[in-house]
């Protein structure tokens, strides 16, 4: 019985090439990492809110989606997005969603449905309120 190590044989073409395309996906994505950190938004939440589509006749209800997205660094936790219906100076509809977690870039939908239609008056979507995680 020998006591000492058994000698490995010497690596293979296949395995050179193998640790070498390794090695370079790992500094690539390493790479993509550090310059996406580097060149990313910063600073705190810009949060916008709009209309994204034509209004919609459901039922008996008015449909208007929109869009809200977090245009800046940091994420915002409850954003609370507010719409009003106006029609000849009267406030005929309101409603306010609330948007759990937006991250830096990212963008959600929703709709609000209002009793009134909406081409006939002017629709206002905005961000009231969130907070900071």
């Amino acid at each position: 019985m020998s006591g000492g190590r058994q000698e490995r044989p010497p690596r293979t073409a296949a395995e050179w090439w193998t640790f070498a395309v390794s090695v370079a996906l790992v500094g690539l994505v390493a790479g993509l990492i550090v310059l996406s950190w580097a060149t990313g938004p910063s600073g705190p939440a810009l949060l916008e809110a709009g209309q994204s589509g034509p209004v919609v006749r459901t039922g008996s209800a008015y449909r208007v989606p929109f869009e809200v997205r977090n245009t800046g660094g940091e994420p915002a936790n409850n954003v609370q997005v507010v719409a009003e219906l106006v029609i000849d100076g009267t406030l005929e509809g309101e409603g306010e969603q609330s948007v759990m977690f937006l991250s830096a870039g990212e963008r959600e939908t929703g709709a609000f449905l209002f009793p009134a239609d909406p081409d006939l008056g002017e629709v206002t979507i905005s961000v009231a309120s969130y907070s900071e995680p």
